[in-house]
C-alpha cells in the first residue's frame, strides 16, 4: 500500500481527543509511565494515532512534551517502512519482544536505531499498543538505562506507602509485596510469597479474597473496595483497595495486581469529627444542632394518634459568669463539666441532655411523661445544680432557672416549642431565684408586645417621639433646688404617652439603649449647660451602657459638646452593675470620678451587697429607694433602715438623698434624721426643660419649689434595668 504523504494524510473525524478519552490509572501506573527513564508511548491501533507519550519519548524524538499526542506513529518511522509499521501496528496481539533493531525518525530527520517492546492493551474503550522504545544507538548507554529502570521500578514500588502485592491469577498465590505490605501484615515478603490467603488468614476472610479477585480478573476493569476489613497482628484494620487484572502475552489472565491504602486512622478521624460535629467538646452532650435534629424528629407522630409525648426543658446557669470572671475560663469548663454530670445522674434512661451553648442546657424528658414527672424532674435539677461545686479547691455556688414547653400542649413544631419554653425560661429567672416555670400564653401575648414596642422604639428617637423631664432634688436645709434628675418620655403617635415600666426593658433587651442612652446624656448636659452655674444634672445609666466600649467617650463627649462642668453632672448608677464584670466596671466608674464627674448609688438598700460596694468604691451620694420612705413616720422598722443608711452616708463623706417624698411629715422626719436632700412629688414633679427655666426668678435665682408642684402625672421612672 502506497504510503500517504502529509498533506494527504485521511482524517480519523470520529477519533476522540485523547484528553477527553484517556482513562486513568491509579497513581503508581501514572508515576511509572510519566517518570520513566525508557521512552513509552501509546498508539491507537485502529488510527495509528499517538495517544500519550512520556517525557522520555518525546525527548527520545525531538518533540516537545505533549506535541507527539495526537500525530500519526507513521512520522516517527522512515517512509520507506511506513506500510511493514501498518501492518505490524494492527496486527499486533501479544506482547512482542524485540528480535531486531528499527529504524525510527527523530524531528529534525536524524535517524535512530532502537530495540522495540510492544503489548496489546484496552486503553479507555479503545484498542491500543503500548510500546517502550530502547535507544540502542549507544548499546552502553541502553544498557545503564535498562539497569535503571529496573532499579527506578523497584525504588517506585518500595516507596509506595500503601502495601502493593501481586498474586497469580490462577491459583492466588502471592508473588510480590512491597515493604509497606510486609509492615502492614506483620510478615517478610520472603515468608509471603508462595503462599494463599488460605495460608495466612482465616477461612472466612481468604474466601472472601479469593472471591473478590476472582471477580476483579473475570471483569478485567479497576475494582476498588472501600473499607475492606483485615485482621492483623496489630488488630483489626480497615483497607482501600484497588485492584486489577495484568493478562499475559496471550491474553489470558495471569496476575492480580493489587494496591491496599490502611484508612482505619482516617475512617476513626472521620468518625471523631462527626461525632465532634454534633457534640460538645468540653462535655461530651449533644450540641444544639444535634439537639434540634432530635426535637424534629420527636415532633413527629400527633401524640392523640399513638405518637410519643415529651416535656421539652431548658436550662440557664445562674451567677455562672461570675465564677467564670472569678476564677478564670479553665475554672469554668470546670464546673460546666461538673454540670454536666450532675444532668446526667438525675436525667431518665430515655431523658436527652443536650448543651446549647455558653450555660444554656436542654433537656428531652422521654418515656412515661406526665407534667408531675416533668416538674419533678425540673426541682432536682435545679436543687442537684444549686448544691456547692468543688472547682480546683475553691467551694462555688450556682444555681439554675428553667422552663418548661410540653409538646401535647404547646408545640406545633420544634422551633414553636423551642420558643415557648425559652418564654417560660425568662418568666422562671425573671423571679431572681432558681425556680421553674411552665410555658403560658399569657407569656407569648407579652413577647408579641415587646417585639412590636421594640420595632416602633427603634425609630422612636429618629422621629423625635423621645423627650427628657426634669424633677427637681431639694437641699433639706435650704429648702432650694440642687439638682434635677433627667428621667426619659416617649410619647407615641398612636397610644400616648408609654410607661418608662414598659419601654426601658425593652431598650436593654434589644440593645436600644446605648444610642438611647447616649442622646440622653447630650441633650441633660446641654440643657443644663443654660441653668445657674451651681445647678447640678442626674442622669441614670442603664448597666447595658457599661457593656459596650464607648460608655467614657459617650459622657466626656456629651460634656465637650454641651459646655458643661464635669462637676455639674451626677451619674447614678444601681448595684446591678457589678453582677458582671464588676472589676471593669468599677475601672470605668473610676474613670469618671477622676474626670471630677461625680457618681451616686441608686436604690441604696434593695440589692444584696450595697455595703460591699461602698467599700470597693468612694461613691459622692447615696440615694434611699422610695419602698423604704413610704410608711416611715409610721412604721419603726423603716425608720431604722433610714436613720441606718443616713448613718452610713455621713460615715463614707457621702450626701444621702430620699427618693419618693410625698408627704410633709415625710420631710420633716428626714430633716430631723439629718438627711441632706429629698426628692418626691411634695416637692416637685417631673417637667418639662421650659418648666425648669419658669423656676428662675430674676438674676436666675431658684425660688421656693414646694409651690411649683404643678398637676398630677405618672410616677417618673428612670433609666435603668428593669
Amino acid at each position: 500500500m502506497a504510503a500517504p504523504s502529509a498533506g494527504k494524510r485521511k482524517v480519523n473525524k470520529n477519533k476522540a481527543k485523547p484528553s477527553q478519552d484517556k482513562t486513568r490509572f491509579d497513581s503508581p501506573f501514572d508515576v511509572l509511565f510519566e517518570q520513566n527513564p525508557v521512552p513509552m508511548w501509546i498508539f491507537d491501533i485502529r488510527s495509528l494515532d499517538f495517544v500519550a507519550a512520556n517525557p522520555a519519548a518525546s525527548a527520545l524524538y525531538g518533540y516537545a512534551h505533549g506535541e507527539l499526542t495526537g500525530k500519526s506513529i507513521l512520522q516517527v518511522h522512515p517512509t520507506e517502512d511506513w506500510a511493514a509499521t501498518r501492518r505490524n501496528a494492527r496486527a499486533l496481539k501479544t506482547f512482542i519482544a524485540p528480535d531486531k533493531c528499527f529504524t525510527h525518525v527523530k524531528s529534525n530527520g536524524k535517524r535512530i536505531q532502537v530495540l522495540i517492546f510492544a503489548q496489546r492493551i484496552r486503553y479507555g474503550d479503545r484498542d491500543c499498543g503500548v510500546v517502550w522504545t530502547i535507544d540502542v544507538t549507544e548499546r552502553e548507554r541502553a544498557s545503564v538505562e535498562l539497569k535503571s529502570t529496573q532499579i527506578f521500578l523497584d525504588a517506585v514500588v518500595e516507596s509506595i506507602p500503601s502495601m502493593v502485592f501481586v498474586k497469580d491469577a490462577r491459583d492466588g498465590r502471592f508473588v510480590l509485596l512491597n515493604k509497606a505490605g510486609e509492615d502492614l501484615l506483620g510478615i517478610s515478603r520472603h515468608d509471603l510469597v508462595g503462599k494463599t490467603d488460605f495460608d495466612l488468614f482465616s477461612e472466612d476472610d481468604a474466601r472472601r479474597f479469593r472471591t473478590a479477585d476472582q471477580a476483579v480478573v473475570a471483569s478485567g476493569k479497576l475494582v476498588c473496595i472501600e473499607n475492606e476489613p483485615l485482621e492483623t497482628p496489630t488488630g483489626p484494620r480497615s483497607l482501600r483497595t484497588q485492584k486489577i487484572g495484568v493478562p499475559d502475552v496471550d491474553g489470558k489472565p495471569r496476575y492480580l495486581l493489587g494496591i491496599s491504602e490502611d484508612v482505619t486512622e482516617k475512617l476513626k478521624t472521620e468518625e471523631r469529627s462527626r461525632h465532634l460535629a454534633l457534640h460538645d467538646v468540653l462535655t461530651d452532650l449533644p450540641n444544639r444542632l444535634k439537639f434540634q435534629d432530635i426535637l424534629e424528629a420527636g415532633m413527629d407522630g400527633d401524640v392523640s394518634e399513638g405518637g410519643e409525648d415529651f416535656v421539652l426543658l431548658l436550662l440557664d446557669l445562674d451567677r455562672f459568669k461570675a465564677v467564670n470572671d472569678s476564677f478564670g475560663h479553665h475554672a469554668g469548663d470546670d464546673l460546666l463539666r461538673q454540670a454536666a454530670d450532675r444532668m446526667r445522674r438525675h436525667a431518665g434512661p430515655d431523658d436527652i441532655i443536650a448543651r446549647l451553648g455558653g450555660d444554656e442546657f436542654g433537656v428531652i424528658h422521654r418515656g412515661d411523661v406526665s407534667d408531675t414527672s416533668a416538674a419533678r424532674l425540673a426541682t432536682q435539677l435545679i436543687h442537684t445544680l444549686s448544691e456547692p461545686f468543688n472547682v480546683d479547691g475553691d467551694i462555688v455556688s450556682i444555681g439554675c432557672s428553667v422552663g418548661l414547653a410540653r409538646k401535647s400542649t404547646h408545640g406545633a413544631n420544634a422551633d414553636a416549642l423551642m420558643k415557648r419554653a425559652d418564654l417560660a425560661l425568662y418568666a422562671a429567672k425573671a423571679t431572681g431565684k432558681g425556680d421553674y416555670a411552665w410555658f403560658e400564653l399569657a407569656m407569648e401575648e407579652s413577647a408579641d408586645r415587646q417585639r412590636i414596642l421594640r420595632d416602633e422604639l427603634s425609630v422612636a428617637l429618629e422621629k423625635h417621639q423621645l423627650h427628657l423631664e426634669y424633677q427637681p432634688i431639694v437641699c433639706t436645709k435650704s429648702g432650694r433646688i440642687v439638682c434635677f434628675e433627667a428621667l426619659l418620655r416617649w410619647r407615641h403617635p398612636d397610644r400616648g404617652l408609654i410607661s418608662p415600666a414598659e419601654f426601658i426593658p425593652v431598650a436593654e433587651s434589644s440593645g436600644l439603649i446605648e444610642p438611647i442612652g447616649r442622646w440622653v446624656l447630650q441633650q441633660a448636659c446641654t440643657e443644663a449647660a443654660s441653668w445657674p452655674g451651681d445647678l447640678r444634672v442626674a442622669v441614670n445609666l442603664s448597666p447595658r451602657q457599661f457593656t459596650g466600649f464607648s460608655l467614657v467617650s459617650d459622657v466626656i463627649h456629651a460634656l465637650d459638646v454641651s459646655h458643661l462642668a464635669p462637676s455639674r453632672l451626677e451619674l447614678e448608677i444601681t448595684e446591678s452593675i457589678f453582677l458582671n464584670d464588676s472589676a471593669e466596671n468599677l475601672r470605668l466608674l473610676g474613670q469618671m470620678k477622676s474626670l471630677g464627674i461625680r457618681i451616686a448609688l441608686d436604690d441604696f438598700g434593695t440589692g444584696y451587697s450595697s455595703l460591699a460596694y461602698l467599700r470597693r468604691f468612694p461613691f459622692d451620694k447615696l440615694k434611699i429607694d422610695r419602698s423604704f420612705i413610704t410608711d416611715m413616720t409610721t412604721t419603726p422598722e423603716n425608720l431604722a433602715i433610714v436613720r441606718a443608711v443616713i448613718g452610713l452616708g455621713k460615715s463614707f463623706s457621702a450626701v444621702v438623698t430620699a427618693e419618693g417624698v410625698e408627704t410633709e411629715a415625710e420631710l420633716a422626719c428626714l430633716a430631723r434624721e439629718g438627711c441632706d436632700q429629698a426628692q418626691g412629688f411634695l416637692l416637685g414633679r417631673p417637667m418639662t426643660a421650659d418648666k425648669v427655666h419658669g423656676l428662675f426668678g430674676a438674676g436666675l435665682e431658684v425660688r421656693n419649689p414646694i409651690i411649683f408642684k404643678g398637676p398630677y402625672t405618672a410616677r417618673s421612672h428612670r433609666v435603668r434595668s428593669g
